[in-house]
């Protein structure tokens, strides 16, 4: 009887790996119910410590180390996998810009409004996706290299980690020569407002 009880633990443990391995060990109930393990299933693994509930609807294996991506990943499946990272979050994520935002900056399609705990550890954004605007990094969803960097120009982040991160963008073909452009135009755009508005 306990070994069966074992087997199935390491049968349930495998099917869990499925989703939890590329999400840096995250597993949400939703896909949890794909792999035929039910809520009752997972509350009993977390009661016995195989699994740690981190929000409503979303676990973590344990026995998976943390890494400098984990909270990231959590962030985005804390809002059902709708979210990705966004702002100076998205430059840290990318590591093109010696930044250090106060909080994980996430961008939600606009209309959708998550009805969750722990919104409020979040900064929230809401935009229009269009295909091309979201990849990944290390698993990660994060909006594309160029859409983040106008995001923090539009944020008030320094002028000089904005050029910083679109030298290292363009350096590493994250961002296009055209895209570095438009990129500096809308700096020195940003730049000459802020100069017209003080004088005024």
């Amino acid at each position: 009887m306990f070994y069966d009880t074992v087997l199935y633990m390491t049968t349930v443990l495998e099917r869990l790996l499925e989703f939890a391995l590329p999400q840096h060990g995250y597993v949400t109930v939703k896909q949890a119910q794909l792999a035929n393990v039910g809520p009752a299933y997972l509350r009993a693994m977390a009661n016995r410590g195989t699994l740690e509930h981190r929000a409503q609807g979303l676990y973590r294996i344990v026995a998976i180390p943390l890494n400098d991506r984990s909270e990231l990943m959590e962030a985005t499946l804390w809002a059902m996998g709708r979210a990705v990272i966004g702002g100076e979050s998205a430059l840290l994520l990318w590591d093109i810009a010696d930044v250090n935002p106060r909080r994980i900056e996430l961008v939600l399609p606009t209309g959708y409004r998550p009805r969750r705990r722990g919104g409020a550890m979040y900064d929230v954004h809401y935009r229009r996706f269009e295909t091309g605007d979201v990849t990944e990094v290390d698993g990660v969803p994060v909006l594309n290299a160029a859409l983040a960097i106008a995001q923090c120009i539009q944020q008030g982040t320094s002028g000089d980690l904005i050029e910083q991160a679109i030298k290292k963008a363009q350096s590493r073909e994250y961002i296009s020569v055209r895209d570095a452009a438009r990129l500096l135009v809308q700096l020195d755009e940003r730049a000459h407002q802020t100069s017209a508005a003080e004088n005024a």
